[in-house]
């Protein structure tokens, strides 16, 4: 293999509050997951509907999981029904070869990789390949590939692996800051608060993240997938500084691979609203949501389609003419069906129905825990 080595210098930017985007949608406190509809209305409704984390296979909540899951629910199989007008055919943005990024398959033309400073990144091209850094080391490491040390500061360094035909994939890799420099629950004063001292059930999904991507205005619109930015997931927590994130490459490959499923199913979207992203303790404690919720983990997004028309709320996705709880339901169907394929062995997570509220409107919660949990599948109460 031929390395090539390529030095990119940039300027760092302060953040300041002025440059954060204004979100859409209203955030609605404690809505994830529950296993009945909930509107979170008041700060007693949110208590009331604290997250229930859903326990891996064969745990003792599985069967109540299940059992909400099975609630009778009107036939609402997905119909070509979005009217987006005229536009151009989607592009999934595979690349014609693929690159193993630790233990994960990537195929898409650029896509987001998270590090810690130092630490060596396996990459394994599935053709030959001509590598660029940004900055870091990179060596042949004989059959088991490439690997990428990624530098001792934080920060972007974008790494692109070329094939003999041209055809490129671009690895937005982001050094992230260590947890251990969080001081009194905060990084660069922005409030991050605490972990749970144990992981949930002691599971590896469920340990405090390593590091935190560093967020200011120069990296805010970095394509962290073909049709995803970082700024989709990040806290809507406020910051007068850079904020700080934590992202699961896993969660943007099951986002890529339902949005390719979504437009071949007729819903014509360049990509999904995401609702929330990611959560910080602190903010997350303040919707009183469970703390072992996915969103505190990075590894998880409430999303919905809006297109047509585009005004921050769920599309009428089955075409009755009306946008209401039956449209999280459709595309909850949808996703359901959509992973018990085999291609999504390896992507199994949580799926979970949530119905319009006045705060905002249905969606779908979708995470990557590891093992399939299912919620909210009944009709809200009138």
């Amino acid at each position: 293999m031929r390395l090539v080595l390529a030095a990119v210098l940039g300027a760092a930017v302060s953040g300041c509050a002025s440059w954060w985007p204004q979100t859409r949608a209203a955030e609605t406190p404690a809505y994830d997951p529950v296993l009945t509809y909930a509107a979170a209305e008041t700060p007693e409704a949110a208590a009331a509907a604290e997250e229930i984390i859903a326990e891996p296979p064969g745990a003792e909540a599985d069967a109540e999981i299940l059992e909400a899951a099975a609630v009778p629910f009107p036939n609402l199989a997905p119909r070509a029904a979005h009217q987006a007008g005229e536009r151009a055919p989607f592009d999934p943005g595979r690349a014609g070869f693929s690159v193993q990024v630790r233990d994960m398959t990537v195929s898409y033309r650029v896509f987001g990789v998270f590090a810690l400073p130092g630490e060596a990144v396996l990459l394994r091209p599935s053709v030959p390949v001509q590598t660029r850094i940004a900055a870091g080391r990179l060596h042949d490491g004989g059959a088991d590939g490439l690997v990428w040390s990624a530098p001792r500061e934080a920060g972007l360094y974008p790494v692109t692996l070329t094939a003999e035909d041209g055809a490129e994939i671009l690895l937005n890799a982001f050094v992230m800051t260590p947890a251990s420099d969080i001081r009194r629950g905060a990084l660069e004063g922005y409030a991050i608060g605490d972990y749970p001292a144990e992981p949930f059930r002691g599971l590896a999904e469920y340990a405090p993240p390593q590091g935190f991507v560093r967020v200011t205005e120069d990296v805010l619109n970095t394509p962290v997938a073909p049709h995803f930015t970082l700024a989709q997931f990040l806290c809507k927590q406020e910051a007068t500084g850079p904020k700080y994130a934590v992202v699961r490459e896993r969660l943007l490959l099951v986002l890529e691979r339902m949005l390719e499923a979504v437009n071949q199913n007729g819903w014509r979207t360049d990509s999904f609203e995401v609702m929330s992203g990611y959560r910080t303790p602190v903010y997350n404690a303040g919707l009183r949501n469970s703390p072992n919720s996915r969103h505190v983990y990075g590894g998880a997004a409430d999303i919905y389609i809006d297109v047509s028309p585009r005004d921050g709320r769920m599309d009428d996705l089955n075409g009755d003419g009306e946008r209401d709880w039956r449209d999280a339901a459709v595309l909850y169907d949808f996703f359901e069906e959509l992973v018990t394929r085999p291609e999504w062995a390896d992507l199994q997570g949580g799926i979970g129905a949530y119905p319009p509220t006045r705060f905002h409107g249905g969606f779908v919660h979708v995470d990557e825990r590891g093992w399939p949990a299912r919620w909210g599948r009944s009709r809200p109460s009138s």
